[in-house]
């Protein structure tokens, strides 16, 4: 006999898009500035991963952040970390992003640090629909 696991979830958030992917607007803030862009979920990357146009939109020096370089299949990938609120469906949090250091990078990407270690995700692709709560969330 098989045993049967429910979790619960605040938001239920239906996504359409014609490109790969999993689709999830989020706002960054770093000081007075703020930027509104489209980020995909990426359970794979380590980390999140944006493009440096959204770093400099901040008011950041993206080269003056934490440097790290990230392995891809395209090659090495050097980014650099900086400390910002996030929100995204409904949730506010701090969190240590990267920004590319080159700017072709052609998506953002939410990862395991700094947004997977913060959320409960439930995705049903199927249907469309990502299903997200503060992971600290009791309900």
């Amino acid at each position: 006999m098989s045993q049967l696991y429910q979790l619960s979830f605040r938001t239920r958030i239906r996504y359409e898009e014609p490109e790969p992917g999993i689709p999830l607007r989020v706002v960054l803030n770093a000081g007075s500035e703020s930027v509104d862009c489209l980020a995909r979920i990426d359970t794979g990357a380590a980390a999140c991963l944006f493009q440096r146009e959204v770093g400099e939109s901040l008011g950041l020096a993206v080269e003056a952040g934490l440097p790290k370089q990230f392995s891809t299949l395209a090659g090495p990938l050097p980014a650099f970390g900086h400390e910002v609120t996030m929100q995204a469906a409904g949730l506010t949090y701090q969190a240590t992003v990267f920004f590319a250091e080159a700017y072709d990078l052609p998506r953002n990407l939410l990862g395991k640090f700094g947004w997977l270690q913060q959320v409960r995700l439930g995705i049903v692709d199927y249907d469309e629909e990502v299903y997200l709560s503060a992971y600290d969330d009791p309900s």
